[in-house]
């Protein structure tokens, strides 16, 4: 009769390569798939650009806004009253 931990050990020993065998063949892409996430990539990145220009413009629109909203309201501040608090 062969003894428990040399059983155990054989099946961790036959078990082990094979977990580690398949992560790394997956770890580094190669050929068609490396261009796909290329492309992916570069898809992803013109998308953001394009994001951040709308989100820049829409802050520049929004500056001004802003800007003409003080002007107005430094003109009504600025403007004679002819009221008497007391």
């Amino acid at each position: 009769m062969v003894p428990v931990f040399l059983l155990g050990s054989a099946v961790y020993l036959v078990r082990v390569p094979c977990l580690f065998v398949i992560p790394l063949r997956h770890r580094y892409p190669q050929g068609l798939e490396l261009t796909q996430l290329n492309l992916s990539h570069e898809k992803y990145m013109s998308e953001a650009t394009r994001r951040i220009e709308a989100l820049e413009s829409e802050i520049a629109a929004l500056q001004e806004k802003r800007t003409r909203d003080q002007q107005q309201s430094n003109v009504n501040v600025n403007s004679p009253s002819r009221r008497w608090w007391w």
